[in-house]
């Protein structure tokens, strides 16, 4: 049986789709499970699925509604039968053939750490490089430290997930609380008090383009980040609740010219 498990959640991702299962074929790891979820797409997203069910170790669940996004994303968690997963978003792709095994190897190395991370390759619809993320820290970091400095700077400073141990997964799942820090509080809720890992390579594409949810996701950002520093027990007190304000709306003016010199990049 497959030891790691690519989950991909889709809503009308025909476009894109291919390019993120082609990534995973592609991977020199072997014994890979991948498990698609169609959120109940009305695009070509179940003939391309189809398609692939040859090329790799597929298993397709098709939703009978469109599901809000955590509620999505728990659906995949609770399909996991492997030791190690990741969860690829359809429009982003492995930016590496060796992205899995580099992940796989990680975890080996530190049988402590509930997940590894990796540095990102942002990159526009027609995988025109645009910006690396790499966020210069040790093999080792602290999710705590990560947790409390996303606060502080507004920014996801865990990044995204290439390798999970879904023992460390256990019970936790996405709150529906949030959708614009999803990520960010199931890693730090399952690596709390602990170190992470991280392979200091751009392994992931994170894929910048106007349909992202992200986009759509920024005006409820405050309330979020102040319903995930409560939760995770930091205070901020109205000083800090102002600065947040602050770092928040600088963020989406930073977005917001990152978004327009994408769209630059894809006009040359």
């Amino acid at each position: 049986m497959a030891q790691f498990t690519v989950l991909i959640p889709v809503l009308n991702g025909a476009e894109l789709l291919g390019e993120a299962l082609a990534s995973v074929e592609s991977q020199t790891l072997t014994d890979v499970r991948v498990i698609v979820s169609d959120n109940a797409s009305t695009d070509a997203t179940p003939e391309i699925l189809e398609a692939w069910r040859d090329r790799v170790n597929l298993r397709v669940i098709r939703q009978e509604k469109t599901l809000p996004i955590p509620t999505h994303f728990n659906a995949l968690l609770d399909a996991i039968e492997t030791e190690r997963y990741m969860l690829l978003c359809h429009d982003d792709y492995l930016a590496d053939p060796d992205a899995l095994r580099l992940a796989d190897i990680a975890l080996d190395e530190n049988p402590d750490a509930p997940a590894v991370y990796c540095d990102l390759a942002y990159v526009n619809t027609q995988r025109r490089p645009l910006a690396t993320r790499r966020f210069d820290r040790a093999a080792l970091f602290s999710a705590d430290e990560a947790g409390r400095e996303t606060i502080r700077t507004t920014r996801n400073m865990f990044g995204i997930p290439l390798g999970v141990r879904t023992a460390a997964l256990g019970a936790h799942r996405y709150d529906p609380r949030f959708h614009y820090l999803t990520d960010v509080d199931l890693s730090w809720s399952m690596a709390k008090g602990r170190n992470l890992a991280h392979v200091p390579q751009p392994l992931i594409a994170n894929r910048y383009r106007a349909g992202n949810t992200t986009w759509s996701l920024l005006g409820q950002a405050r309330s979020e980040y102040l319903a995930f520093a409560k939760k995770h027990g930091v205070p901020l007190g109205p000083l800090g609740k102002a600065r947040l304000s602050a770092r928040i709306w600088t963020l989406n003016q930073q977005k917001k010219l990152f978004g327009l010199y994408g769209r630059m990049v894809e006009r040359r």
